[in-house]
């Protein structure tokens, strides 16, 4: 029963959280086997107030810098082709090399 907590800054839509969770389920699945029913993904978001860097408040760091870096998301990111809903396909297995000098097949005792 995988559990998986994601801590992020207050600020982002639904349909963001949702992608998350569906995302990260979605690599469990994948990665490791998860069955989807038993596996949680709980998104907890955090007020700029309570969420610290450098000393202070990434409330004060956005008003005091106006550094893009810790500017509030304007949109969500590009979707990543392939990730929701498609199964890792195996590589191709090649076929076990012929030693030289044997016949292929049973052999003869």
């Amino acid at each position: 029963m995988p559990y998986v907590n994601v801590r992020i800054l207050e600020g982002v839509t639904a349909g963001q959280k949702l992608r998350v969770i569906e995302r990260i389920t979605q690599v469990l699945v994948e990665e490791l086997g998860k069955n989807p029913a038993s596996t949680f993904v709980v998104i907890d978001e955090v007020p700029t107030d309570n969420w610290g860097h450098h000393g202070t408040s990434i409330t004060r760091l956005r008003a005091s810098a106006g550094d893009a870096r810790l500017a509030p998301a304007k949109k969500a990111p590009p979707k990543v082709p392939g990730m929701k809903g498609e199964a890792k396909k195996a590589p191709a297995k090649k076929a076990p090399a012929k030693m030289p000098g044997k016949k292929a097949g049973p052999s003869a005792g």
